[in-house]
């Protein structure tokens, strides 16, 4: 791979990985479901200069309902009250295991040994923080985490019956479903003045709101899809294992946050577990 797409690749895994610090900061300022609404609401113009992928809309709609706004819908709110964004980057890659686990029961798939050992360590990284939730993830935080990795996995399975097809256009035009939804929920459970709410926000808070949209969105889907292109899958979605490391790093750099010695033996036994199922898909291809 050459240095350029290598620097393409930091810069994504950089983006993705301080998406969650991002996120953090903004829910300072806005409440969880009010979030999700306005950072799709952001993309959504962005329709009129990406063609819509040639998918019915059923398929659109799903990617819409289950990555977009049940994804991040989940994790949000663990963000806001249960988890801190270093645990979160982490917790949430366990889409992939749930992924592998989904696909064997919903397609019938094989599961190659070095995926089942995967499966097994990730699900005892997890054991580790369901063990001793508290402080950087309790257990309801966890709880929430994890819906939102299933809610991904879902989305994933969708995603395997696509094809090849522009996966930035894809999630832009996803990004339809979420606002209105949100802005309802959010009006029947976090208040009747969103509008207000959104009004009152400052300039750190719309940074961090666009950011979020911007960066993990049309910075990272646009750069992403084109590195696959160009090189096997096998070679580039390893280098997804870093996004924990870079956003735990990022949390404690900006945040504060620190790992307990016990976050921080379940975070690597459950990355461990991510680079076996990925060695595993790597094998079967």
């Amino acid at each position: 791979m050459p240095p350029r797409d290598i620097g393409l690749i930091a810069l994504v895994i950089l983006a993705w990985g301080s998406n969650f610090t991002a996120m953090k900061l903004a829910l300072e300022e806005v409440p969880p479901f009010l979030m999700v609404g306005l950072r799709f609401a952001i993309l959504v113009p962005l329709i009129a200069v990406l063609k819509r992928p040639a998918l019915p809309w059923s398929r659109i709609l799903a990617v819409g309902a289950l990555i977009n706004m049940g994804q991040f819908a989940f994790l949000f709110a663990a963000l806001n009250a249960e988890a801190s964004a270093g645990l979160a980057s982490l917790l949430i890659q366990m889409q992939a295991p749930l992924t592998i686990a989904l696909s064997f029961l919903v397609f019938g798939e094989r599961i190659r040994p070095l995926q089942i050992a995967g499966l097994a360590l990730a699900l005892a990284g997890l054991g580790v923080f369901a063990a001793s939730s508290g402080g950087n993830v309790t257990g309801l935080g966890l709880a929430l985490l994890l819906m939102a990795a299933l809610s991904w996995a879902c989305g994933n399975l969708v995603l395997k019956r696509v094809g090849r097809v522009d996966t930035l256009a894809l999630f832009i035009w996803a990004s339809l479903v979420p606002p209105l939804p949100m802005l309802a929920l959010s009006v029947a459970v976090e208040g009747p003045a969103p509008f207000a709410t959104i009004a009152a926000m400052s300039a750190q808070g719309w940074l961090a709101v666009i950011y979020v949209a911007l960066a993990s969105t049309v910075l990272g889907y646009s750069i992403w899809g084109a590195l696959l292109a160009r090189h096997p899958a096998a070679l580039v979605t390893p280098f997804a294992l870093l996004i924990p490391v870079v956003g735990v790093s990022i949390a404690a750099l900006v945040l504060g946050e620190s790992l307990t010695p016990r976050d921080a033996i379940g975070g690597a036994i459950i990355l461990a577990g991510l680079a076996l199922t990925q060695m595993g898909a790597k094998r079967s291809r």
